[in-house]
């Protein structure tokens, strides 16, 4: 019998097109009362797209704000060129985010929040980089969730890889969630055992560098269909 594997899976259940939000919050509430006030206060927010704006760009590796190798800063770079007319894009500082001791037991998205107030910045793209594989040796078909960044990319007998691409665009002020898209990319081309540390840190940076440029198109759909609601 025709059996997927638990890689297929993953990929079909984390590739999917743009989402994209801009309902009314009150609107929402006034369909019919909420007697949880922690979930009526998560749908009382409002959207307010504005543009041209201060944009934050935030690396999210390990749930840490993290700073692009150079080849994948490069692709960003050009990213934001293309989407000059939205408005000014800033770089979330790893440095501000420390000077404001922010704690730690925090969601990421809300350091980042907090961290983007900070740089007076009106909105903020996410985006999130990481790897699944799976081992054939001794545990067949067992998943283990591995970072792009700090350690090996693979376990030493992996023969299966997935990069996975997360991206998020959200109101600093109030955190309304306005889009956020998802993707894989197969690293199964990467898999091999590590040698020195700079031999690594090589690899990683291939690997963050292609699932950033199979996400990158997809963000590019999610901020033409934002900007579009806007107008």
């Amino acid at each position: 019998m025709f059996r997927l594997s638990p890689l297929f899976l993953i990929a079909i259940l984390t590739s999917c097109s743009p989402t994209v939000q801009t309902t009314s919050g009150a609107a929402y509430l006034a369909q019919a009362p909420i007697s949880d006030p922690a979930i009526r206060q998560a749908a009382a927010v409002e959207p307010n797209l504005r543009f041209p704006a201060r944009i934050g760009i935030a690396r999210v590796v390990n749930g840490r704000l993290t700073l692009a190798p150079p080849e994948e800063a490069a692709l960003f770079a050009e990213f934001t060129r293309r989407h000059g007319a939205m408005g000014e894009w800033v770089p979330v500082s790893p440095l501000i985010e420390g000077m404001l001791a922010t704690d730690t037991n925090l969601p990421v998205a809300q350091r980042l929040r907090r961290t983007a107030a900070r740089q007076h910045l009106d909105y903020l793209l996410v985006y999130e980089l990481g790897a699944r594989s799976a081992r054939t040796a001794d545990t067949p078909f067992a998943l283990a969730d591995v970072t792009l960044i700090g350690g090996a990319i693979l376990p030493t007998r992996a023969t299966r890889a997935i990069g996975i691409g997360n991206a998020a665009f959200l109101d600093v002020r109030n955190g309304y969630p306005y889009g956020t898209v998802s993707t894989t990319e197969d690293l199964s081309g990467l898999a091999r055992s590590f040698g020195t540390r700079r031999a690594e840190q090589r690899l990683q940076d291939r690997a963050t560098r292609k699932v950033a440029q199979t996400l990158l198109p997809e963000v590019d759909e999610m901020l033409s269909l934002i900007v579009a609601r806007a107008r």
